[in-house]
């Protein structure tokens, strides 16, 4: 564990960004974590041990986008000749200005939602700053306070961080047929059909995110015999998730068919993918970290972002549009496995006579409230909806 220095000065010299070729970081080996260092390779060790405890609940990509943020925001605290303590709303206001009117690496001004997403970043940063010590009086909840927030159940709010919702066409949930055609159009290869076809399937079946997808990890499966054991019994089997959106943990029923379809998977093509990726490194006289993630990549034997698992099925869905099997209004796309999985899970326990049934989605869903799905229902009561 990285200790904190108990003085440091804020953002008084030039930061820029750079990641580890590997680190060890609460007990894992971790590729890509960020640091964020002086023009003299000092690291701003306050930073670095906020990324440090980020990690516990976050994917070290996401680490990296929340760096890219506080390296913007770092580097221009020092422009300004100004102190980490001595933010207030009326800076954090010009510098949100300041960020819509640059232009991002594409030449493309920045756009308000991604500076509202660098000023919740920032606003998070100050907070834990706050919380342990290290800064007095700048992040509260009270009128003396130089950047006003609200404490809500769900986390800390600020005006700054709000981003625009544009007004957009109701998207329709994917049928059962749509994203068994889209299934059809994944890898030729065996093992990579097989793999995208399961990734599929922990989207639609257990209502995972993409990112919740690809960071499953093999010692969060039940044992295989468990869910042998739920299937002769009829009942689902539990699966805790570690990394989700928000961050938070939670423990998820899924069925116990699925978990034997990933053990499946994992004895037979995962074990192939370690085997050569240790092998080519042991002829390179390295040494090959499994990560432990049950969905590998092919190409490094690393992760599989949620960004590439998206574009494979973007890929998949053109692909099933363009030979005439699905129209282009019938669309899949990675969130809308989730959308079929809130669909199908909403009119269960309609026609079972579930009391309260959308609290109980909303609870397996792991949304904050029930407004919040409000996107999801739209064919909750389609008659024509069959999954």
């Amino acid at each position: 564990m990285v200790r904190v220095p108990t003085k440091q000065s804020f953002g008084n010299f030039d930061v820029f960004l750079r990641t580890t070729r590997c680190a060890n970081i609460n007990g894992c080996a971790l590729k890509g974590f960020p640091l964020l260092l002086s023009s003299r390779y000092e690291v701003d060790w306050l930073s670095l041990e906020y990324f440090i405890e980020l990690e516990r609940h976050s994917a070290v990509s996401s680490i990296r986008l929340y760096a890219s943020h506080l390296n913007d925001f770092l580097s221009q605290v020092a422009v300004d000749g100004s102190s980490v303590d001595a933010i207030s709303d009326n800076w954090l206001t010009a510098y949100k200005r300041a960020l819509t009117k640059r232009e991002n690496s594409s030449g493309i001004r920045n756009s308000e939602n991604y500076a509202s997403q660098v000023l919740r970043t920032v606003i998070h940063y100050l907070y834990w700053l706050e919380e342990n010590k290290y800064i007095r009086g700048v992040v509260g909840e009270n009128k003396r306070n130089k950047v006003r927030i609200k404490k809500t159940p769900r986390g800390i709010r600020h005006p700054l961080s709000n981003e625009r919702k544009p007004t957009q066409k109701q998207s329709v949930t994917p049928r059962g047929e749509w994203i068994a055609a889209v299934k059809a159009y994944g890898p030729m290869r065996e093992d990579l059909a097989i793999r995208f076809e399961l990734m599929i399937d922990w989207g639609r079946s257990a209502g995972l995110r993409a990112k919740e997808i690809c960071y499953l990890k093999v010692n969060q499966m039940p044992l295989r015999k468990t869910a042998e054991r739920a299937l002769v019994e009829g009942r689902n089997v539990y699966v805790d998730l570690r990394i989700t959106k928000g961050g938070k943990p939670a423990k998820i029923p899924v069925s116990p068919l699925l978990i034997q379809k990933t053990w499946d998977y994992i004895d037979i093509f995962r074990v192939d993918v370690v085997s050569f990726f240790s092998q080519k490194a042991k002829r390179k006289y390295e040494v090959y970290e499994d990560p432990g993630l049950i969905f590998l990549s092919s190409k490094t034997g690393r992760s599989i972002s949620p960004r590439s698992f998206s574009n494979s099925i973007r890929k998949a869905f053109l692909s099933a549009v363009e030979d005439g099997e699905l129209t282009i209004d019938e669309r899949v796309w990675t969130h809308g496995l989730r959308h079929n999985f809130t669909a199908n899970l909403l009119k269960g326990l309609d026609s079972n006579g579930v009391k309260r049934p959308e609290a109980i989605a909303r609870q397996v869903t792991r949304h904050g409230s029930e407004n919040a799905m409000e996107p999801y229902l739209t064919d909750r009561f389609n008659e024509d909806f069959d999954g």
